[in-house]
């Protein structure tokens, strides 16, 4: 499979930004939807709900798909749209499609998998690990690096937009590009910039702490006990399902383009899989509840305030956990309210969606969610 885009593991800023100020701002629908609340059975609920997205969506365009969990079970999910127009492979909860940047709340539990066995702690110096890593890094520590507070320079700000600079990108190939100029864009700690090398690092962490492939790992202590049989990560060993969502522009036109890097970005799931994996962060089966709880922290404070592969804030005075997946023919977003048992994200493989990010009907969507169950 190969396609033609820009940093798969970009989350663009203004539709994290886009998406916040939506949840802080919209009081006015939300008092309107609140209105219809009450007297709307959750039957009918869901029915309007997918009168509105048909309504929006091209059936033979490129797909869309959500799922919403409630109480600890799955309230609705369901896709519009193609995963593949030329093939006529619709887009349904069990189509895997690019996750991008969701990626990094996997790579954050790989982590703290470690942590539990003793294999490293959240202040060890990265360099102990990776002593192959520029000696200017040596303040730099994994819980730097889960924070974006590492200081490490983002290798997609470096490659830009252009395909011919990405197209074939390995995370070897990555670093290599960031350690031409190894110089830290500020002293580890002092600061919070987002970046994909530092989760990227994290990957070669795990692989080198676990002595396997990154791909190996997740699959062995999360995707089989969690029972995700159509989750896997895009390296240069994946072979990808015929079902595997194509990303397209916003004239459904095919992007053509290979991209091997992981950690930041790179892992392919469904809306069903993904559930299983949202269940599972309310459990033991992983890791233990106090250990997941270091990741749902927030660290940083500000509008991002980043935890270990979340951003953490509040809806309507509940702690909040959100974050988005960037990448051109794809864009994603999950936001979880733990404490109310629920879950809503939406996966995309259409550029209509990807370029226009939160200023499209999906935002409506969303709110009109939000509203009815929180």
């Amino acid at each position: 499979m190969r396609y033609r885009k820009r940093p798969s593991t970009w989350v663009a800023p203004r539709h994290i930004l886009r998406a916040a100020a939506l949840l802080l701002t919209s009081a006015a629908l939300f008092a309107a939807c609140d209105s219809q609340g009450p007297s709307e059975t959750e039957a009918e609920f869901w029915a309007r709900t997918e009168a509105f997205v048909t309504q929006n969506m091209d059936p033979e365009g490129s797909g869309f798909g959500f799922i919403v969990i409630h109480d600890s079970a799955v309230a609705f999910a369901r896709g519009w749209g193609m995963a593949n127009i030329a093939t006529g492979v619709p887009f349904s909860p069990n189509t895997p499609s690019y996750i991008a940047s969701l990626t990094k709340q996997f790579t954050a539990v790989a982590v703290l998998i470690l942590y539990e066995r003793e294999l490293l702690t959240l202040e060890t110096p990265i360099l102990s690990i990776l002593p192959e890593l520029p000696a200017g890094w040596s303040a730099i520590t994994v819980h730097h690096l889960l924070t974006h507070q590492s200081g490490i320079p983002n290798y997609t700000d470096i490659t830009g937009d252009d395909p011919a600079n990405i197209d074939g990108l390995t995370n070897a190939d990555a670093l290599d590009l960031v350690l031409a100029d190894p110089t830290l864009d500020f002293s580890p700690g002092t600061s919070t910039s987002y970046s994909n090398t530092g989760y990227l690092i994290l990957a070669m962490i795990v692989e080198r702490l676990a002595e396997m492939s990154y791909s190996d790992f997740l699959q062995e202590n999360i995707f089989e006990p969690l029972g995700m049989t159509s989750t896997f990560v895009s390296d240069e060993s994946v072979v990808y399902p015929s079902n595997t969502a194509q990303p397209y522009d916003e004239h459904n036109r095919l992007y053509e383009y290979s991209l091997y890097t992981y950690g930041p970005g790179g892992i392919y799931s469904t809306l069903n899989d993904y559930a299983r994996w949202d269940l599972a962060l309310y459990t033991n089966t992983i890791i233990g509840r106090s250990t997941l709880e270091l990741a749902f922290t927030g660290y940083t404070g500000g509008a991002d305030n980043f935890g270990y592969g979340w951003m953490v804030g509040t809806h309507r005075g509940s702690k909040s956990l959100r974050h988005g997946g960037f990448s051109t023919g794809f864009l994603n977003y999950v936001l979880r309210v733990p404490n109310k048992g629920f879950t809503y994200l939406f996966l995309s493989n259409g550029g209509v969606f990807a370029n226009d990010g939160f200023d499209t009907w999906t935002s409506e969507l969303m709110e009109m969610i939000l509203s009815y169950y929180l």
